[in-house]
């Protein structure tokens, strides 16, 4: 069996070079068992019932000619995109995981999570916690979704000049606690991203892998009959 791992495109316009070589990448993509998109794959999502931004109609063509060939999509949210809603749960019939799920895949546990639930922050774990809840699906329902965008990308724009430095960070620490603690007791396997550098380690006599991101990095993780593999485009 054959999968892909990738996580953190924050994919804005069809345009941009990032967005047209993962549309390259997926292309390329033939006899693929499975794809593992592991959060920020957008700058901004969270699934309307009727509609989907424009800007990701091309990126979801493509998602759906690869489910329409038989690969199983996974998408675990990150902190830019979530509350996916049922273009992804409906018609491509994705597994989407909200917060981390052990996942067996050709004889492997991988525990997948998009990773910032690792930061200590509790004010941050306050604000996905709000982010994910009824009262801003409720709100997303009703506002249109031109000033949602428009704030969103804003607020992206705005923490990104607040945290210049912060995708530089060393996440080994955190991995290994993480590695350590009992939620991850029953995976042999831990696969996230969120940290923006491929990693690979080995602790607390398991894998720990951070895919990197496709923003600079280009880099993604493949599974092939149970062999995991760091690799870049």
């Amino acid at each position: 069996m054959r999968a892909i791992f990738i996580a953190d495109a924050h994919l804005r316009h069809p345009q941009d070079s990032n967005y047209q070589k993962l549309l390259d990448f997926l292309d390329q993509q033939k006899n693929l068992d499975g794809l593992f998109l592991l959060g920020d794959i957008f700058e901004f999502w969270i699934g309307y019932k009727h509609l989907v931004f424009s800007a990701y109609i091309p990126l979801l063509e493509k998602l759906r000619r690869l489910t329409n060939a038989g690969t199983k999509l996974y998408f675990v949210e990150g902190n830019h995109d979530f509350h996916l809603g049922p273009y992804f749960t409906d018609t491509l019939g994705c597994t989407v995981i909200p917060d981390q799920q052990l996942v067996e895949f050709d004889g492997k546990k991988l525990l997948l999570c998009h990773g910032d639930l690792l930061n200590p922050s509790k004010n941050y774990q306050r604000l996905r916690t709000f982010l994910r809840s009824g009262l801003i699906r409720f709100l997303a329902r009703i506002v249109h979704p031109d000033p949602v965008w428009a704030f969103a990308i804003r607020l992206s724009d705005l923490s990104r000049k607040k945290n210049p430095d912060s995708r530089n960070a060393n996440p080994t620490p955190l991995l290994r606690t993480f590695a350590e603690s009992g939620t991850t007791a029953a995976a042999d396997t831990i696969v996230c991203g969120h940290f923006h550098q491929p990693i690979s380690i080995v602790y607390n006599n398991k894998q720990v892998l951070v895919v990197g991101d496709w923003i600079t990095q280009f880099s993604y993780l493949e599974m092939v009959n149970g062999r995991l593999e760091l690799k870049t485009f």
